[in-house]
């Protein structure tokens, strides 16, 4: 904690930008809480099918394909801060269309794929915002803090969404349709957020193009043809990952479905869980922060990887050990209480590392390239595997899924091994 709270030896620069990201963390952790049983509101108070769940879960990665376009609007922008704040109003306004779901529009066709064209628009610029967020913060914080602020930052994040999340739940149990007053108000602190974002200081060094978008979305594929044949460190990285994520999609969309259909967990159950995650991920994010900032990313991914597969072999441990008891209408079943310890682990080490990991393979003015990359192939993975997942879990099972995964998981691991084995030096030197 005195770690956390450890601001000294910042530059000015960095003090100023640290203030306005944490000040926007803390709206947008509130906002995201109220998303945080999204998957569960489609689920339970909306009575989806299952296949749809694996849709839902589909469109937050497939737009992640746009990435390349999106990156060639960025190299275009002069104002990258402009940008910014469009996109946000643009994705957070169709929130406000949530007010439209009543009880009486549960089960409908129509309001299940009204809700997922809500949840489309709000995921459709993540692959514009992410590489423009990374790129001011980037440009503020200097290469020996970045990991450790951006952590600590994150953590700020997780502590208003950890008890955004554990309201919102018990809210939801007694009102299944809260969610209708909730998202509007998701979108009102969303904007505020960026908002005080975008006065963190930031100086254009983007090359502005006169090429075509067309002419230029081919040049951007070539050039991630040219960074994976001279970068190998990072298409290693980028293997590992991909295959990671394989396993991730199959077992996600399933996971949800597991919970309302098998384990008949209520809201406020679910809360408990997902809470559970969070504070362990805010514990262990200062932690992870300072182990990326002095380790091989590949390193850091193995042992990320690691956390998962420990998850899903203890989740699947359930089918054998599916003792629970019940307290103040929570559910609580004591292998899904161990699992989402690793479950916690992980994501601390996993925000990092989605967020910031490839910028440690390349020049700090290279990063909005690198990230694009990254997320294009995020896109990539995301066309089939949750509906895969879910088709796995209807011919063959839960359990069967989740060990599955676990499998692919070890596939990851042994990618990022092989890697650092084969190449050591991750040209981390790079990014100064």
């Amino acid at each position: 904690m005195a770690s956390f709270l450890d601001f000294s030896g910042l530059t000015l620069k960095e003090k100023v930008t640290l203030k306005y990201h944490i000040i926007s963390a803390l709206l947008e952790g509130i906002a995201v809480g109220f998303l945080g049983l999204n998957e569960f509101i489609f689920l339970k108070s909306l009575d989806a099918p299952s296949y749809l769940i694996g849709v839902l879960f589909q469109i937050s990665i497939i737009v992640m394909l746009f990435s390349v376009v999106f990156t060639q609007f960025v190299k275009r922008f002069k104002d990258k801060k402009k940008l910014f704040i469009a996109s946000v109003w643009l994705t957070r306004i169709p929130l406000v269309f949530a007010i439209f779901f009543t009880p009486d529009t549960r089960g409908g066709v129509f309001f299940h794929y009204f809700f997922l064209g809500i949840y489309f628009a709000y995921c459709i610029t993540t692959p514009l915002i992410m590489p423009v967020l990374s790129m001011i913060i980037k440009q503020n914080y200097r290469s020996e803090n970045f990991g450790r602020l951006y952590s600590n930052v994150a953590v700020t994040t997780k502590i208003t969404a950890l008890f955004t999340i554990f309201i919102f739940g018990m809210i939801l149990d007694r009102y299944n349709f809260a969610f209708r007053y909730f998202y509007p108000l998701s979108a009102v602190l969303s904007i505020i957020s960026a908002y005080v974002f975008v006065k963190i200081p930031y100086k254009d060094k983007s090359v502005h193009l006169k090429t075509s978008v067309i002419k230029s979305m081919m040049n951007s594929y070539h050039e991630m043809a040219e960074i994976f044949r001279k970068n190998k460190p990072y298409r290693d990285f980028e293997w590992g990952f991909m295959t990671y994520g394989l396993a991730f999609m199959i077992f996600m969309p399933v996971l949800t479905i597991y919970f309302e259909k098998e384990l008949h967990l209520n809201y406020s159950s679910i809360s408990l869980y997902k809470n559970q995650a969070t504070f362990l991920t805010m514990v262990f994010l200062p932690y992870m922060g300072r182990y990326i900032s002095k380790n091989d990313p590949r390193k850091f991914g193995m042992l990320t990887f690691s956390w998962l597969f420990l998850f899903l072999i203890v989740l699947a441990s359930t089918y054998f050990l599916g003792n629970y008891f019940e307290m103040w209408n929570l559910k609580i079943y004591y292998t899904i209480l161990i699992s989402h310890c690793f479950l916690g682990v992980f994501y601390a080490s996993m925000q990092l590392l989605w967020d910031i990991g490839s910028t440690y393979f390349c020049k700090s003015d290279e990063v909005g390239v690198y990230q694009s990359i990254h997320i294009t192939l995020t896109g990539i993975r995301g066309i089939f595997f949750p509906l895969i997942g879910v088709a796995i879990y209807a011919y063959i099972g839960f359990y069967t899924t989740f060990l599955i995964a676990a499998i692919i998981m070890l596939f990851a691991i042994y990618i990022m091994y092989y890697s650092m084995k084969k190449y050591p030096d991750h040209e981390s030197s790079k990014n100064a």
